[in-house]
């Protein structure tokens, strides 16, 4: 229903990509899909992002697999403030590899605010501890 764009991170130096809480109606979906090449079968991997919803009903974060479009694997819908977080998902291969990331925001009833993803990082092995 909308895109997702580049949004200026605060401190200059780079960007990150958003959706603000204005764009869209409520309940309407903007995905990013992220390809994922070559990852080996039956093996595990940590996929590590920073994220923040900004904003009073501001809507739903969630990311889906490739290979577990049913349901989400992970999902936020609520940001205590304005702050970064860090989202871990660990992935597991079994014998079908999994080719693609889906971040997927849900608009909410709020007209201020984002939704933004940012540093999004996969490394192979179980994910570390905080």
């Amino acid at each position: 229903d909308f895109d997702w764009n580049p949004a200026d991170r605060d401190r200059g130096d780079g960007y990150y990509m958003a959706v603000p809480g204005f764009v869209g109606h409520k309940n309407d979906m903007g995905r990013l899909k992220l390809l994922l090449t070559d990852l080996k079968p039956k093996s595990s991997y940590c996929l590590i992002f920073s994220y923040r919803l900004a904003g009073e009903k501001v809507g739903k974060l969630r990311v889906f697999l490739a290979n577990k479009k049913t349901a989400p694997v992970w999902e936020e819908n609520k940001g205590k403030d304005e702050k970064w977080r860090t989202g871990k998902i660990e992935i597991f291969q079994g014998a079908e590899t999994t080719n693609s990331v889906t971040f997927e925001s849900e608009r909410g009833k709020g007209k201020t605010g984002e939704i933004g993803v940012d540093n999004v990082i996969l490394i192979s092995g179980l994910c570390p501890e905080d």
